[in-house]
């Protein structure tokens, strides 16, 4: 197998990530809710930038930043843009080392935190920081989209596996702390020359109860908060509450009226 294909952040991006659907759903909710189209994108804790990559690439007049804090990630970020972009839309792009939590210089129609990202913070001052910042780096009808996962599954052990062209990958929960409420999950992968990529991601993700949520998202300043499930044929509906199923996922829409 190739040095390539052996790269953890291109099997990543082959199991898990849909960037072109993501961007249709998003700018599905935005325009649903908006009344108008979005043009300008932050995708916050965004490793490889394949949403925002994915954002400029969609429209002649999309613009997105990428915000992250693993330089390696970027880099890559960087060689995929070369690639698959041409020059007006590289223009249309930028990669920034640094915190989601820094003051913005500008404002953005859509902010994103997607793969669960922002469960990594396990500290409620932390997490009322980021969602501050973030309203403050949104237009006056702009939108946040906090991607999240539920179910009763998130609080057990469990391992998921799905088969790939050249390899395997894997999602485990390795135990959860009931006290913290904070969930240990790993990404393995198990390729098919028989190299095993054991944690080739690990994440400690907060399991915040959505009524907490939804206070923090209160405080700091959204006055208008939806729910939007996946339903079983990849739809997004919005949902008064948690469905009551083992496992869910979907986004947490913030909007406020300034």
């Amino acid at each position: 197998m190739s040095r390539a294909r052996r790269d953890r952040h291109a099997l990543y991006e082959r199991a898990v990530q849909s960037p072109e659907r993501d961007v249709d759903l998003l700018s599905a909710l935005f325009r649903a809710r908006a009344g108008r189209d979005a043009i300008t994108l932050r995708e916050d804790f965004a490793g490889t930038a394949r949403l925002a990559i994915a954002w400029v690439g969609s429209d002649d007049e999309r613009e997105a930043v990428a915000i992250d804090l693993d330089r390696g990630a970027l880099a890559r970020a960087a060689r995929i843009a070369r690639e698959v972009l041409d020059e007006d839309e590289r223009e249309r792009l930028a990669l920034m080392h640094g915190d989601v939590r820094a003051p913005s210089d500008r404002t953005f129609d859509l902010v994103i935190a997607p793969n669960f990202s922002w469960a990594i913070f396990h500290a409620q001052d932390d997490l009322a920081r980021y969602l501050e910042g973030a309203r403050a780096a949104l237009e006056d009808d702009g939108m946040l989209a906090l991607e999240l996962f539920g179910g009763a599954d998130l609080r057990r052990t469990l391992t998921h596996r799905h088969r790939h062209e050249g390899f395997t990958y894997v999602w485990e929960h390795r135990g959860y702390d009931a006290a913290r409420e904070v969930l240990d999950a790993r990404i393995h992968f198990e390729l098919d020359d028989g190299t095993v990529m054991e944690s080739a991601f690990r994440y400690s993700f907060r399991l915040w109860p959505l009524a907490t949520l939804r206070a923090l998202l209160a405080a700091a300043g959204f006055d208008r908060v939806a729910l939007v499930i996946e339903d079983a044929k990849g739809a997004l509906r919005t949902s008064a509450r948690e469905p009551a199923r083992a496992s869910w996922h979907g986004y947490l829409i913030a909007r406020s009226q300034r």
